[in-house]
């Protein structure tokens, strides 16, 4: 568990497991952290509901709760980056690096269920479902992601909806897909070079343009 104290805002409240920790988008200062170990399954040190304040005002992330949705993609010449978070761009941009693997994750999440995700990859396909932070991809292997479909499972799917859209060779940014849709390419031998996911509540607003999600 580890915890900010954050400009104007003071102590924020536990988070745990790579959540996020902190603010975003307010200019403001990490000015101290606590950091503790605490057995499995064991109470938080304390409180729990606010250890991150972000989205122009709200305490709310990307217009869900405080549920955080963490990515982290695996990039030619790179290997794994930094974990992502709440519509954070994962990958690169310009450098023409193809991703070769992602895994996804949800914390701090109030209801049951979890995330799972499908990569189409370069000469193989569409591999079988992955779920909850296991790799989709391939290492080692020099090959592509072209595709990918991502959805929610359990109570969490019928309390949010997950978009997310990719930056892929040659077009560039295409519309956000939510929910288990096709984002990407196939058939055009087109890398994805990056990656932006978030969580919106049950049928709120997308998070930009849909048209154009999949180049087929």
């Amino acid at each position: 568990y580890y915890r900010v104290h954050a400009q104007d805002y003071g102590w924020l409240d536990w988070a745990k497991n790579g959540a996020a920790a902190g603010t975003a988008g307010y200019s403001k200062r990490l000015e101290a952290i606590e950091i503790k170990i605490v057995e499995k399954g064991a109470p938080a040190p304390g409180a729990v509901t606010r250890p991150y304040v972000a989205n122009g005002g709200s305490d709310q992330v990307t217009g869900a709760t405080n549920t955080n949705i963490s990515y982290q993609t695996h990039i030619q010449k790179v290997g794994w980056q930094g974990l992502k978070y709440n519509g954070a761009m994962s990958g690169t941009s310009g450098k023409s690096l193809r991703l070769e693997g992602i895994k996804i994750a949800l914390t701090n999440q109030e209801y049951e269920g979890g995330i799972k995700y499908q990569t189409h990859v370069q000469n193989i396909g569409w591999q079988d479902w992955k779920t909850n932070g296991a790799m989709s991809g391939t290492s080692g292997q020099s090959l592509r992601l072209e595709g990918i479909k991502i959805a929610l499972t359990g109570e969490m799917a019928n309390k949010y909806d997950v978009y997310y859209r990719v930056h892929i060779q040659n077009y560039g940014w295409l519309g956000w897909a939510k929910n288990g849709e096709e984002a990407g390419s196939e058939g055009l031998s087109k890398r994805l070079e990056g990656i932006e996911i978030v969580l919106v509540d049950k049928n709120g607003p997308a998070p930009g343009e849909t048209a154009n999600k999949f180049v087929k």
